[in-house]
């Protein structure tokens, strides 16, 4: 117990400090990035790292990022600039400004603090969110991502599996599927939400058996894939 409340309070202790960097750039990266990176700090918490991952792995699958583009470089790449998203037509075209116009600071980067880190990856993953959003054509809630990242889709998956999850349950019922992970619908919609992925499934992996498949579903409502 001691151990674990003890991690705990040193990842809320990094998370407040980045929230502090975001913050303080506001004025530079604009006041809707920084409120984007802010809430994503917020939801988040411990499992940034896994939620940035697969972020970045449906960003470089849909072609808004490029195979060597990190967030947490485009993020810092972002504090640097003296151009903010407002600036442009398009997401994607800021994120395009970021990748090939301006260069990192390796110095600060590398030397950047626990709390510097963690900003410098929450603003990327949100540019880069932004710019899934736009290709997909539809709002995707943080929860879904938590979501996402609470299976270990970061690890054990690739990014047709992500991807069609997403679009198997876009817009609003994306907030079913993570009921269902968190074990928070009614028997009804839970049932429902199972079905669907068994369906999905069975298209996605035919060489599953529909026991294997529904086997997988089961972890998924557990939270445990």
């Amino acid at each position: 117990m001691g151990f674990w409340s003890s991690v705990g309070n040193a990842i809320s202790s990094v998370c407040s400090a980045a929230v502090d960097v975001v913050s303080s750039v506001a004025s530079s990266i604009g006041s809707s990035l920084a409120k984007a990176a802010t809430n994503f700090l917020e939801i988040a918490g411990p499992y940034i790292g896994a939620i940035s991952s697969i972020i970045r792995i449906i960003g470089v699958f849909l072609d808004v990022l490029t195979p060597n583009d990190k967030p947490e470089e485009l993020g810092a790449k972002a504090m640097q600039a003296e151009k903010k998203p407002e600036d442009f037509d398009s997401n994607n075209d800021y994120i395009a400004y970021l990748s090939n116009d301006i260069a990192l600071d390796t110095e600060k980067f590398n030397n950047a603090t626990d709390g510097e880190k963690m900003a410098f990856t929450a603003v990327g993953s949100s540019i880069t969110l932004k710019g899934i959003e736009e290709v997909k054509g539809f709002d995707i809630p943080l929860t879904t991502w938590l979501s996402l990242a609470r299976l270990k889709l970061d690890k054990n998956t690739d990014a047709k599996e992500v991807n069609t999850i997403l679009d198997t349950f876009k817009e609003d019922k994306l907030t079913d599927f993570s009921g269902y992970v968190e074990g928070k619908l009614d028997t009804n919609k839970e049932l429902e939400v199972g079905d669907t992925l068994v369906n999905m499934y069975q298209e996605l992996e035919p060489t599953l058996s529909k026991a294997e498949i529904e086997q997988k579903v089961i972890q998924m409502e557990k939270g445990t894939l």
